[in-house]
């Protein structure tokens, strides 16, 4: 195939209606990109499909068959090892780019040699965000893949549940050789939600063997709620943040609580971007001590198990909460993610 910056990899098993939208967005969406198209034993209809527009994108295609269904993961990897070009697009045979979709993420790329994995923004968009997000994995609707990361690490694993774990895990690898998975804001990508085959009871012995998997390889991330006092200076929460972000890529979540003005500072440092595992959440300019303290409590619902640190050693978490001091947090970060 003939020299090109982005090679699109899209794994195809019929839907034939669905598979020539999604082609025919990516062509004339992406009209400089490769294509390497696995067919996982499709039937007669989207064959011919496949063929006619490999045959029509001449050797900007690569068109690649199964006899039978291998599975989205493992017709993944096969795309991947054929690509060539300094960046892989893997995108599902049902997903809908819009115009102007790549642009943003190969420039994020450019800027940003440590970013591997690069995820557009999703819709229907359960959150929008301003600006880039580091996040916990990729996306098999569309993500892009930079190459060098690649040949580091190789593919998916084909072994775990070709869903969110699977996923996690190649963002791991990839963050244990210095990549970083981001959203990326810009034009929106559409999936359809696809049904799943193969028996629940099938399912879910796969998922089960995937989290032990997961959990021997990677462990298991915690949730804590720091409490930030007042008058903290930002060069210091500078600090604080570095090691939250450590922690963060190695699966664990912290909620961070804030007076009101060093809340709003904290945003404008954009603290609030670091990590979709770090979140800042403001205490109540006005309000009783039970009312902030209310703030707490209700996160301890939404995450049993959530465990308090006091942000600033010698200044005790407020409200009479057993705590750990920031040092002690820093030492499990330490310990548990050389």
């Amino acid at each position: 195939m003939p020299a090109a910056t982005i090679d699109i990899v899209v794994p195809v098993w019929n839907k034939p209606a669905d598979t020539r939208n999604c082609l025919v967005n990516l062509i004339n969406f992406t009209p400089e990109a490769r294509f390497v198209m696995m067919d996982c034993g499709s039937e007669r209809e989207t064959e011919r499909l496949l063929q006619e527009i490999a045959d029509s994108l001449d050797e900007r295609a690569l068109l690649m068959r199964d006899d039978s269904n291998i599975g989205f993961v493992r017709a993944a990897n096969r795309g991947l090892e054929r690509s060539e070009a300094p960046y892989i697009a893997l995108l599902k045979s049902t997903s809908l780019v819009s115009a102007g979709w790549l642009e943003p993420l190969l420039n994020f790329a450019a800027a940003h040699p440590d970013a591997g994995i690069l995820v557009p923004q999703q819709s229907p968009r359960a959150t929008e965000y301003a600006e880039p997000l580091e996040i916990v994995s990729g996306c098999f609707s569309a993500m892009v893949i930079r190459r060098e990361l690649f040949r580091e690490i190789g593919g998916l694993d084909e072994t775990l549940d070709g869903a969110a774990l699977c996923l996690k895990d190649f963002t791991r690898r990839a963050c244990a050789k210095g990549y970083y998975t981001w959203l990326v804001p810009g034009p929106s990508v559409t999936c359809q939600e696809e049904v799943q085959l193969g028996s629940e009871r099938r399912r879910e012995e796969i998922l089960h063997h995937s989290q032990e998997v997961f959990r021997e390889r990677w462990g298991v991330g915690h949730s804590y709620v720091l409490h930030v006092p007042k008058g903290v200076d930002l060069s210091l929460l500078h600090q604080k943040f570095d090691w939250l972000l450590k922690g963060a890529r190695h699966g664990d979540s912290y909620f961070v609580l804030l007076p009101a003005a060093l809340y709003k500072a904290a945003k404008q440092e954009r603290f609030g971007y670091l990590h979709e595992n770090i979140k800042l959440i403001g205490l109540p300019l006005i309000a009783t001590e039970s009312g902030r303290r209310k703030v707490y409590e209700h996160l301890t619902v939404e995450h049993p198990g959530i465990r308090a640190i006091a942000a600033v050693d010698g200044i005790p978490f407020p409200w009479e909460i057993p705590y750990l001091p920031f040092t002690e947090l820093t030492e499990r970060i330490r310990a548990g993610y050389p």
